[in-house]
């Protein structure tokens, strides 16, 4: 399949499920879908922690699917810890499926990267999403400016949605999780 179709494919489904989501937020599922959680942890034990204290403040929430996938060039998925609290999967499992996704190196270049967004530009100014042109031309320059950097989630949609995932490539979440 196209990337274009790819990408517009991938932004459908993210409206689909969450029709509030911003510009930011559609940046930020590119940005995961091409980098997954690249180098996001460098230690374990912080990447443990972390999920400790986020798991700690969560509720279990049985009704939301265990995962999204977010896959564009490489399968990866959004694994939900609200599914995953209820589900009683261990804490330790989760922690060892994202480090390990992690560490892996996607090989986008910037210009790559740049490319799919120009084209998730564009159709985020069409039907469905119609993102205000202004507003999403000063986020793109902004973003661009900053070298396209990863981004928290809009405020809106953190406050309609209660994100609380980690990404992780669907091979290894299926290893950790038979």
């Amino acid at each position: 399949m196209m990337i274009k179709k790819k990408i517009h494919n991938l932004l459908i489904i993210e409206f689909t499920r969450f029709p509030k989501s911003e510009a930011q937020d559609y940046y930020k599922l590119l940005f995961q879908a091409v980098y997954g959680a690249e180098h996001m942890i460098q230690k374990y034990n912080d990447c443990f922690e972390m999920l400790n204290k986020e798991m700690s403040q969560i509720k279990a929430d049985f009704n939301c699917p265990l995962y999204h996938d977010i896959s564009l060039t490489f399968s990866l998925v959004r694994v939900n810890l609200s599914r995953c609290k209820a589900d009683k999967i261990d804490y330790q499992t989760i922690s060892k499926a994202f480090f390990e996704g992690a560490k892996i190196d996607l090989k986008t270049d910037i210009r790559g990267f740049e490319t799919y967004l120009n084209i998730a530009d564009n159709a985020l100014l069409k039907h469905p999403f119609n993102i205000n042109e202004k507003i999403l031309d000063v986020f793109i320059k902004k973003i661009k400016k900053l070298g396209f950097p990863a981004v928290h989630h809009s405020e809106s949609y953190r406050n309609s949605y209660k994100p609380h995932y980690r990404v992780i490539p669907l091979k290894i979440w299926e290893k950790y999780i038979s």
